[in-house]
């Protein structure tokens, strides 16, 4: 997908419907994710960690959650729960996004830049280290 990604998704924190339009001129990250993945149980409280020591809005940071793979919604909301999610939790709708950006595995994580066309894509073998990397590609320098 080279051309430019737009979706709309319900944020489960605020119940606000989101537009990726909403951050135009930002680069972000989107992280997809399902409660009962090993690598997800890994990979989105890093990536909470990260969202929590950002100090600017130059990069926006969303997951969203495969309803469409997810097992159970009580098991969804307990493992944000858990984790205390404050990062933005977008509801796909299915598989809806999730197959826009032609994933395959979760977790998968999309980097788009400030036009928000596909810029690296990360799945369940690649590290948080190595998705980092890219991340600091992204920001201006």
């Amino acid at each position: 997908m080279t051309e430019k990604a737009a979706f709309s998704l319900r944020d489960l924190q605020s119940n606000e419907v989101i537009s990726l339009s909403h951050y135009s001129g930002k680069p972000v990250i989107l992280q997809f994710w399902v409660s009962w993945c090993p690598d997800c149980m890994r990979e989105v409280p890093l990536l909470e960690q990260f969202y929590k020591s950002m100090n600017n809005d130059e990069l926006i940071v969303l997951t969203v959650n495969v309803t469409g793979r997810e097992g159970a919604i009580e098991q969804r909301d307990a493992f944000i729960e858990k984790n205390q999610l404050t990062v933005p939790v977008l509801e796909d709708d299915g598989t809806k996004v999730y197959d826009l950006f032609n994933c395959t595995s979760v977790p998968t994580t999309v980097l788009l830049d400030a036009e928000h066309r596909i810029q690296d894509v990360y799945s369940d073998k690649d590290k948080f280290q190595d998705i980092l990397y890219g991340i600091t590609r992204l920001l201006p320098r």
